[in-house]
């Protein structure tokens, strides 16, 4: 695992990408990971791409197998640079995914979910 670093909480899991492309090298092992984190019954999930650069169609789709994975939770991408920001936007995807600029605002996201605010 050394594209991503996983840190499981207390009701979620952060998935922090040390790779700086989310692309077809990157994305088999992300589908790996997101799939063993639902399989342990982790339906909340951040996905920190502060580091990544470039996101490509099947990270996208990598994207959105999280996103469905957590439709008992909560997605929130933090840290989306711009490359990857507009490639979510042409696909509109955007207005699907919960988006915060960092993990601690992301954090305070899920906790609010998790104590159903």
């Amino acid at each position: 695992m050394e594209n991503f670093k996983i840190d499981n909480k207390d009701g979620y899991s952060i998935i922090s990408m040390t790779a700086d492309r989310l692309d077809l090298q990157t994305t088999a092992e992300l589908r790996s990971e997101l799939v063993l984190l639902a399989g342990n019954q982790v339906s909340n999930m951040i996905i920190d791409l502060s580091n990544c650069n470039y996101c490509d169609t099947t990270g996208l789709s990598a994207i959105m197998i999280a996103h469905r994975l957590c439709k008992n939770g909560s997605l929130v991408l933090v840290g989306v640079r711009e490359g990857v920001q507009s490639i979510l936007s042409i696909q509109n995807f955007d207005p699907k995914l919960n988006i915060e600029p960092d993990v601690a605002t992301a954090e305070s996201f899920i906790s609010d979910v998790l104590a159903g605010k």
